[in-house]
C-alpha cells in the first residue's frame, strides 16, 4: 500500500495537535491489511480539520441581511440626548439627519427639512377636509411613487437608510423608505406609526377606529397582518407578538432603532465590530424586545470569538421568537463548531422543522452527523440541501467524502467531479479527488489536483505533504522533498513531517540529515515508533551499531505487537553479534 505507517503517525500528529480524539498510536499495528477506505476515511478527517470550523460549518451565520443592515460610533451625546427626550416632541426627521450628519458633517440638515416640508406642502394642496384616511393615504402614496419616482430597494447600504440619501437619490430600504413616510405624516399630524416584523418595517395608519397597513415596498398598498405572519422572512410565534416584539405600533424612538440595527449590521459586514456592537446596544435600548438585535449581536460576539456570548445572545433572541429559525441555525451552528454535538442537533433540527426550505440547515447538521459517525444520515441530509440548491458545490464535494467512506467510490468521484465543474475554485474538491486518484495509482493526475488545490490555498500543508508522497511513488525525489520541505516550513510543529521528509533522505542515502530530522520528530513527539526505527536504520548504516539498538529497542517498547516487532528484534540480534 502506498500510505504506510509513517502516513498513519502523521495523521495521529496532526490530530493531536487539533486536540481530535483517535485512538492511542499503538492502532499501528492495524494498519497492514487495511482496505483503502481506511485511507478516504482519514484523509477526509485531515481534510475538515485543515478547513477549519469556519469552513466545517460553512456560512453559519444566515442572520437576514440588513434589514432587506449596518455602522457604529461610540456613544455620543446626540444618542444621549436622543434617550432622554420625551418621544412625543421627538422630530423623527431631524434625529434621522443628525444620525446621518455624525458619519457624514456636511449634510446641511435645514436643506433636507426644508425638502420634507415642501413634500408636505403639494401633499397638503391635494387634500380636502372630506378626505377619508384611505383616501388620504391614496394621495401621499401617489405624490411620493408616482409624482416623484421613489422606490423601494431590498439592500443594506448606507445610501438606502439615511434619510438624506433617500431624499437625495430617491430610493430606499424599508428603513429610509419608512422614515421619509413618517416624517411627512408627523408634518401633516396623521397619526402613522411604524410596524415591525422580522427582518422589516412597515407603516400603520391608526386613528383608534380604523387601521390602515401601508407597504413602502410596494408603492403603499395596503397588506393585512396575516399577510405579514404568512410572508416574513422569518416566522413568528404569538408569544413574540404578544410580548411586544412585532406588529404593534411603535414609538419614534422604537422606529429609530431599527436605523441603528441596520447600521450595526452594515458595519458588521465590513468588519467594524466594535461599532458595530455599539450601534446593536443602542438599538437594544431603544427597543428591548427586538429579537433580531439579539441574534445580530450573536453574531458579532460570534465572530469575535466571544463564544459563550454569542451562545448567551442567541438565546435571548430565540426566548423572544420561539420560531426564530435562523437564531436556532446560528447557535446550532456554533455548537457544532465548539464539539457540542449534540445541542447543534437539537438545534438544527428545530431550525429545519420552523423552515425547512434553507439549504445550510440541512448542510451543517449533515456536518453534525458525519462528527458522531452517523454517514448515511449525513448524506441524506447532502441530498436534501443539494435538492434545495442543485448549485451548491461544497455539498456535492461532502458528500462525495461521505460516499467514500460507505465505499461508494463510483458515487463519490461523480460528486467531486460535479463539485468542480460548478465551482472550479473550490480547493477541497480537487483535494479529495486527488486523494482518489493517488488510491488508483494515477498519480500524474493526483499531483495536477494537488497542485490546483495548492493554487487555491498556498499553505495547505498536507496538499503539500501528499503530493510530496506522489512525486516519491513516481521517483521524483528531488519535488517530493520540496514538497515535505514546504509543508514543514508552514507547518514546523508537525512531528510526522520530518518523519517522512527523514525517510525519503534516508532511502536517497542522505543519513546525517536523515537523522536531524529524526531527532526533530522525537523532539515533538518523543513516543513516535517510527521516527525511532528509522532513525535506528540511519544509525546502522553510518555504522554507529549502539545507538542504532536503542533506538530499535525504543520502537518495540512503544509498540512491541507491530508486524514488524520480529524482523526489528531479528535485526537486534544481528547488531549485538557485531
Amino acid at each position: 500500500m502506498l500510505w504506510s505507517q509513517e502516513f498513519y503517525i502523521l495523521f495521529y500528529d496532526l490530530l493531536e495537535n487539533k486536540q481530535n480524539e483517535i485512538s492511542t498510536v499503538k492502532t499501528i499495528t492495524k494498519i497492514n491489511g487495511m482496505k483503502i477506505v481506511w485511507f478516504i476515511q482519514m484523509s477526509m478527517c485531515i481534510l475538515f480539520i485543515f478547513s477549519g470550523s469556519e469552513k466545517i460549518f460553512a456560512n453559519r451565520n444566515i442572520l437576514e441581511g440588513p434589514q432587506d443592515s449596518q455602522v457604529q460610533y461610540p456613544d455620543s451625546k446626540l444618542f444621549q440626548d436622543l434617550v432622554r427626550v420625551d418621544d412625543k416632541s421627538l422630530d423623527i426627521a431631524m434625529i434621522s439627519l443628525l444620525i446621518a450628519k455624525e458619519e457624514n458633517p456636511e449634510i446641511k440638515i435645514n436643506d433636507y427639512l426644508e425638502c420634507i416640508d415642501w413634500y408636505v406642502k403639494m401633499i397638503e394642496s391635494r387634500i380636502s377636509d372630506k378626505n377619508e384616511p384611505k383616501s388620504v393615504i391614496e394621495i401621499i402614496n401617489d405624490f411620493l411613487f408616482n409624482g416623484l419616482g421613489f422606490i423601494y430597494v431590498k439592500t443594506g447600504n448606507l445610501e438606502d437608510l439615511y434619510l438624506n440619501d433617500v431624499i437625495d437619490k430617491r430610493k430606499g430600504n424599508c428603513v429610509g423608505m419608512s422614515i421619509l413616510y413618517l416624517a411627512i405624516a408627523e408634518r401633516l399630524q396623521l397619526p402613522l406609526f411604524g410596524v415591525n416584523v422580522p427582518g422589516h418595517i412597515f407603516i400603520r395608519y391608526d386613528d383608534g377606529e380604523t387601521k390602515i397597513n401601508i407597504e413602502t415596498g410596494h408603492e403603499g398598498m395596503s397588506l393585512s397582518d396575516s399577510f405579514y405572519v404568512t410572508h416574513s422572512i422569518e416566522r413568528f410565534d404569538k408569544g413574540s407578538v404578544e410580548n411586544g416584539c412585532y406588529l404593534r405600533n411603535l414609538t419614534k424612538k422604537e422606529v429609530i432603532s431599527n436605523v441603528f440595527l441596520n447600521r450595526s449590521k452594515i458595519r458588521r459586514e465590513g468588519g467594524a465590530f466594535r461599532e458595530a456592537l455599539s450601534d446593536c446596544n443602542k438599538a437594544i435600548l431603544l427597543k428591548p424586545e427586538e429579537p433580531e438585535a439579539y441574534c445580530n449581536k450573536g453574531v458579532i460576539y460570534e465572530r469575535t470569538g466571544m463564544i459563550s456570548k454569542a451562545i448567551e445572545n442567541y438565546g435571548k433572541a430565540i426566548s423572544l421568537n420561539r420560531k426564530y429559525a435562523s437564531a436556532y441555525y446560528n447557535r446550532g451552528s456554533v455548537f457544532g463548531a465548539e464539539g457540542i454535538i449534540s445541542r447543534a442537533i437539537e438545534d438544527l433540527n428545530k431550525a429545519i422543522s420552523i423552515n425547512p426550505e434553507v439549504a445550510l440547515s440541512y448542510y451543517n447538521r449533515a456536518i453534525a452527523f458525519k462528527k458522531i459517525g452517523q454517514i448515511e444520515k449525513a448524506i441524506q441530509d447532502y441530498d436534501k440541501a443539494i435538492d434545495i440548491d442543485p448549485d451548491f458545490a461544497q455539498a456535492y464535494c461532502n458528500r462525495g467524502v461521505a460516499f467514500a467512506e460507505t465505499g461508494k467510490f463510483d458515487n463519490a468521484i461523480d460528486d467531486l467531479d460535479m463539485a468542480i465543474r460548478l465551482d472550479p475554485n473550490l480547493g477541497d474538491a480537487y483535494f479529495a479527488r486527488a486523494i482518489f486518484f493517488t488510491d488508483m495509482r494515477k498519480f500524474k493526475k493526483a499531483i495536477e489536483d494537488f497542485g490546483k488545490c495548492i493554487g487555491l490555498s498556498p499553505d495547505k500543508t498536507f496538499a503539500y505533504y501528499l503530493r510530496g508522497k506522489s512525486y516519491k511513488e513516481i521517483g521524483e525525489t528531488g519535488k517530493a522533498i520540496q514538497d515535505f520541505n514546504k509543508a514543514i516550513t508552514i507547518r514546523p510543529s508537525y512531528a510526522g513531517l520530518y518523519v517522512d521528509r527523514g525517510i525519503l533522505l534516508f532511502q536517497t542515502g542522505m543519513f546525517d540529515e536523515a537523522i536531524i530530522d529524526f531527532d526533530k520528530s522525537l523532539e515533538l513527539f518523543p513516543e513516535n515508533p517510527i521516527a525511532f526505527r528509522y532513525r535506528g536504520k540511519s544509525f546502522e548504516k553510518k555504522g554507529q551499531l549502539e545507538k542504532a539498538i536503542e533506538d530499535f529497542e525504543s520502537f518495540l517498547r512503544i509498540i512491541p505487537d507491530s508486524p514488524d516487532a520480529d524482523i526489528i528484534r531479528n535485526e537486534i540480534r544481528e547488531l549485538t553479534k557485531l
